[in-house]
């Protein structure tokens, strides 16, 4: 884990406030007006607030992981709620919470859209509890989070290692 001096702390809330903010004053948007909303917030971010590399890439994280949340709230199709996807993974994620709400989130997309291949995103739930299995046996962040993916695998029918389509 990285640890971040209180002028970091600082930045970073005041870029979940404007996360936030942005959210709140789009609620009723279009996705694409969402998207382009959140893309601007982050060349604001970029600009005028982040100071080091690795806030730069936590920014472009967020946006991202927020652009994806509405892609899939939005249900989106595929060209677009892949590309939300993949800018995720080109990332990469800051910690496991993070990789399961992407890995359930795309699962649940999956579900909505049975026409699509749910191959790789039976991997990522794969791939995401293997991440969850290296957190200490005692970490209740890994008891809860190994109980959601139990119950989001029974609700969707992706088991553990069943990368075919059903």
């Amino acid at each position: 884990m990285v640890r971040v001096s209180a002028s970091s702390e600082r930045r970073f809330r005041e870029i979940a406030r404007a996360l936030e903010q942005t959210l709140v004053t789009s609620f009723d948007d279009s996705f694409e007006t969402l998207e382009s909303r959140f893309k601007a917030l982050e060349r604001q971010l970029l600009r005028s607030v982040v100071t080091t590399a690795y806030e730069r890439q936590e920014v472009q994280r967020r946006i991202a992981e927020a652009i994806f949340t509405e892609a899939y709230g939005h249900d989106c199709p595929w060209p677009i709620f892949g590309r939300t996807l993949r800018r995720i993974h080109r990332l990469g994620y800051s910690n496991v919470e993070r990789r399961y709400h992407v890995a359930c989130l795309y699962a649940r997309w999956c579900q909505r859209h049975p026409q699509h291949d749910n191959r790789e995103a039976r991997r990522l739930l794969d791939d995401t509890e293997r991440s969850i299995r290296r957190l200490p046996h005692s970490s209740n962040l890994r008891k809860g989070l190994l109980s959601a993916l139990a119950e989001l695998r029974v609700q969707t029918g992706f088991q553990t290692g069943a990368t075919s389509t059903p």
